[in-house]
């Protein structure tokens, strides 16, 4: 009977350890947005989703707000991962725990920008930059819970 209660304490103390560890993954999702003043007509690529393209248009002057890629990442407490956006772009985003993230965005093989932010779903965190010809792109980053829309699936990528 004693040899029973301590195998089913350990594996009550297991699970308890397993949901721990993997409360503290942080799920996220970034677009690599484009701006331009560009319509519709001369871009293949489709608008940005409306959340994200409304807080852009709040605090930025392109008319227009297109997706180029998205993508999901699961990330473990204290670890990063890499979120390669296009080829020139990649973004390394590590778990600091407690919603804290480091981001760091690297473009054309060279960190651009480097931050500690703290993700509350579903507020988007906006990096960007100056493109050619009148453009900008941006980065959104969220984290994704329960109440969080899901991520729409890349077109393409």
């Amino acid at each position: 009977m004693r040899r029973l209660c301590n195998v089913l304490l350990a594996g009550m103390a297991y699970s308890l350890l397993t949901l721990s560890v993997h409360a503290s993954d942080l799920k996220v999702e970034a677009w690599l947005i484009w701006g331009a003043n560009d319509g519709r007509e001369t871009v293949k690529f489709e608008p940005a989703g409306q959340d994200l393209a409304d807080k852009l248009h709040r605090m930025f002057k392109w008319q227009n707000y297109y997706e180029i890629t998205n993508k999901t990442a699961s990330i473990p407490i204290y670890q990063s991962r890499d979120l390669r956006m296009s080829a020139q772009c990649t973004i390394r985003v590590k778990n600091l725990g407690s919603s804290r993230v480091e981001v760091s965005c690297i473009g054309k093989g060279k960190q651009v920008h480097k931050g500690d932010y703290t993700l509350e779903p579903p507020k988007w965190l906006v990096l960007g930059g100056n493109g050619t010809n009148n453009t900008a792109w941006f980065i959104g980053l969220r984290a994704v819970d329960k109440n969080t829309a899901p991520p729409v699936v890349a077109r393409g990528n």
